[in-house]
């Protein structure tokens, strides 16, 4: 478990102690003490968002750094192993705020920003990035390989395909796209990939036809 938003503790596993001739369950909190790379105040790192995959954690410092976290060991006791090669930042560089999002897709994990520009309350952009975790390096998607469709928003995300779902997006070209939600507001957005371009919308169904 990654606990956001301070670096003491920073993350804690839960493991078995053994103490005498008995097995006890306990919380084991670790600090962080890896200075933050992209500050300069020399703070340690503060994670705002975290992932896990196949055994690991990954997770984004306030900054943009990604960490590596995982037990080396098998001791039960995880720690920061590796940091990433570049930071998870938008490419735009002018922007009043974002919203980050980490999502597993077919054995691939995925970083969706939503963008602000104008203003904080419309979101009028949307970028997409996967990790190379081989490397720890993000790298920009431009589009969702074949019919894709990403969902994004508080409480869950999630990638399928629109063939999974009964729906032919051919017609319409409703793949390759992303749908959101902003702030507390139940209305969903679409952005489409290759046109780069955001609409409201009530959804995928209503985007495209249901297959025969």
């Amino acid at each position: 478990m990654v606990i956001t938003g301070i670096s003491s503790p920073a993350f804690a596993s839960f493991a078995c102690a053994s103490v005498y001739c008995y097995h006890r369950m306990d919380w084991r909190m670790r600090n962080c003490r890896i200075a933050e790379p992209y500050s300069g105040d020399g703070r340690f790192m503060e994670f705002t968002n975290v992932i896990g995959f196949q055994g690991k954690f990954y997770a984004i410092s306030r900054q943009g750094s990604l960490a590596l976290i995982e037990d080396e060991g098998d001791s039960g006791i995880f720690d920061i192993t590796a940091l990433g090669r570049n930071r998870a930042v938008p490419c735009c560089k002018v922007s009043r705020s974002f919203r980050e999002y980490l999502m597993v897709y077919k054995g691939v994990i995925y970083l969706v920003f939503l963008l602000s520009r104008a203003s904080i309350n419309v979101v009028d952009d949307v970028e997409v990035f996967r990790l190379d975790t081989s490397r720890l390096l993000w790298e920009k998607v431009d589009c969702l390989t074949g019919d894709t469709i990403f969902f994004v928003e508080d409480r869950c995300c999630v990638g399928v395909s629109a063939n999974s779902l009964g729906l032919d997006c051919s017609k319409r070209r409703r793949g390759n796209c992303v749908y959101f939600t902003h702030g507390r507001a139940d209305t969903w957005f679409v952005y489409d990939m290759k046109t780069n371009c955001i609409s409201i919308t009530s959804g995928p169904e209503s985007d495209c036809p249901v297959s025969d």
